[in-house]
């Protein structure tokens, strides 16, 4: 956990607390429901899921560091390990900007998530 806590403060600067605070990022990791890919300058978390209809998925829920590293390596490195355990997709539910980052790797937008704030 030491590479995590390396991590752990920018993680958490790109999560809005309110939906996802970092205490649920730890405990994913603790139990060992998410996973995490470190490199020298990014990491990555990802989990699994899988869909009613049958479909195992790895999901990617936060990263940090340079985005070379992220694109280049760890997310190429979190697929390769997904396909070996049966994984069928990898999707990615981010800012617009990952779009543009990650469409040369043959990621494509499927849907979108609108949000209103409500006060």
């Amino acid at each position: 956990m030491s590479d995590y806590a390396r991590w752990r403060d920018e993680f958490a600067g790109a999560m809005d607390e309110r939906l996802y605070p970092i205490a649920h990022l730890d405990a994913l990791l603790v139990s060992m429901r998410a996973q995490a890919w470190f490199g020298d300058g990014a990491a990555i978390v990802t989990e699994l899921s899988e869909y009613p209809g049958g479909a195992r998925v790895i999901h990617g829920l936060v990263a940090a560091g340079e985005l070379n590293e992220i694109t280049e390596t760890l997310i190429p490195k979190a697929e390769e390990w997904a396909r070996s355990i049966g994984c069928v997709l990898a999707i990615i539910e981010s800012r617009p900007g990952w779009a543009r980052a990650l469409r040369s790797s043959g990621y494509e937008n499927h849907q979108i998530m609108l949000r209103k704030e409500l006060r």
